[in-house]
């Protein structure tokens, strides 16, 4: 009992911990995520936006846009979308921790590279659907394959409604999921009911692709050099540098307590974390809509990983490995706490330029492509708050596997060189235009057809004349 509530108080202590990022700034400095808040909104107020339609198969990633439409229907945008935010911390810190008790007890002590990973790549990047599943994936692992060797009828149904929870949750996660089940299920030659349960979600998604006709798109990586930025890429955020530099002595223990613990490690877990390495290593640069594919199975590879070591063959090492991963995960939230307010003049200026658009106007972005933070940009879609602040989907669609689709067509700017090449289809549709660049020649094409009516800095927002 003691133990439990220690586990308990700890998880506690790093989910108040690291909400204070997401609650202390308005807005939450993440890539994607005005468009993501966008979509939630209109399927929240479907109603209201007659340019949208439902799609006839719900896509793959749809569970992270329902949930937010659902707050939606209680708080305000901005409220609602740090109550998902929060929801995905306290699952990924509390879903961790239930994998290694479940997994391996005796490698509890590498919970504590938990709130070190919380904000990780994904989370900046805003894949909201793909950072929900990743809690999830956690707790389905650790709550079926104990079940694999005696279960009932009961147990199926629950590894049903885990696997359609997770297919409709993230496509890729869903997937891993089952090559973690398939593997345990031959190794151990028990639990094909079990199986055969989690792929009936499959059906969904050939019918879904059917349906929905999409081009298949397939890019290869130039060189494997081009590969290996990819994957070092995938350990940074706002802050790639000092990101890498917390994260790669604790890295480095950990592969060497994996190193000591092989021998004593099921087989299947090691044919797992083979498995994903040959598909790290083999996956395109983009597989339909999904880019840097390979990047996706890194977080699987890690929780892999995690049940290898073995706390009582490496006490003194396993001791020092959680002092350092404590003050790493400290030093961590204070990295990001600082980042999310220091952005927050920025994003509040496009903001303020953005509240000039009248309701029913069009807007278009000219550029905002220089803006990256380490390998984050968090004002790529910054217009896209147009729709959950103020209601207004009148701007260049984005697309997404998300449950709704545009029914009218949006004309995107098509800018080569810094040379707009569509500027009179864009002054033929959109009322205002925003940009976000040091750059006198596009703002000398802009002044052609339009007038500047906001300026603040590098940001500005000019009006059709």
């Amino acid at each position: 009992m003691r133990k439990r509530n220690k586990s308990l108080f700890i998880i506690v202590f790093f989910s108040l911990l690291f909400l204070i990022p997401i609650w202390s700034v308005r807005y939450v400095p993440l890539q994607d995520w005005p468009v993501f808040t966008g979509f939630s909104y209109i399927i929240a107020h479907l109603s209201h936006f007659s340019s949208f339609s439902v799609k006839p198969i719900p896509p793959p990633n749809t569970t992270g846009f329902l949930l937010l439409a659902g707050l939606m229907k209680v708080f305000p945008p901005l409220v609602a979308g740090k109550l998902l935010l929060s929801l995905y911390v306290v699952g990924f810190l509390g879903a961790f921790c239930y994998f290694l008790l479940v997994l391996n007890p005796k490698g509890l002590f590498l919970y504590f590279f938990a709130p070190l990973l919380t904000f990780n790549y994904f989370f900046a990047k805003g894949n909201i659907n793909f950072i929900l599943s990743l809690p999830l994936f956690l707790f389905s692992v650790a709550f079926i394959l104990p079940k694999i060797e005696k279960h009932g009828w009961r147990t199926i149904v629950i590894t049903f409604l885990l696997s359609l929870t997770l297919y409709f949750t993230h496509l890729f996660t869903y997937c891993a999921f089952l090559l973690v089940l398939l593997v345990f299920v031959i190794c151990r030659k028990r639990g094909m009911y079990l199986f055969a349960a989690a792929v009936v979600p499959a059906c969904l998604c050939m019918t879904y692709f059917i349906t929905n006709r999409a081009p298949l798109e397939l890019e290869f990586y130039k060189s494997f050099a081009v590969k290996f930025i990819s994957f070092r890429d995938t350990f940074g955020t706002w802050t790639p540098y000092l990101d890498v530099a917390l994260l790669s002595i604790p890295f480095i223990a950990l592969l060497v307590l994996v190193v000591r613990g092989w021998k004593n490690t099921e087989l299947a877990w090691k044919i797992i974390l083979a498995s994903f390495l040959v598909l790290f290593i083999l996956s395109p640069m983009e597989v339909y809509t999904l880019v840097r594919a390979d990047q996706r199975f890194l977080p699987f590879m890690f929780f892999v990983l995690l049940v290898f070591p073995n706390y009582k063959n490496n006490l003194r090492f396993s001791k020092l490995l959680v002092a350092l991963l404590v003050i790493l995960s400290l030093a961590n939230f204070t990295i990001k706490e600082i980042g999310f307010l220091s952005l927050q003049p920025r994003m509040e200026r496009c903001i303020t330029a953005l509240s000039m658009v009248p309701e029913n106007k069009s807007v278009v972005s000219m550029g905002t492509k220089e803006y990256y933070i380490g390998v984050i940009n968090p004002f790529l879609h910054i217009i896209a708050y147009e729709v959950s602040l103020k209601g207004n989907a009148n701007i260049p669609p984005y697309d997404w596997k998300a449950p709704v689709y545009y029914t009218e067509r949006f004309p995107v700017p098509v800018i080569n060189e810094g040379i707009i090449k569509n500027k009179y289809e864009l002054c033929a549709f959109y009322d205002f235009f925003f940009l976000m660049e040091e750059s006198t020649t596009m703002e000398s094409q802009i002044q052609d057809f339009a007038e500047l009516v906001f300026i603040d800095n590098e940001t500005k927002l000019f009006k059709r004349k």
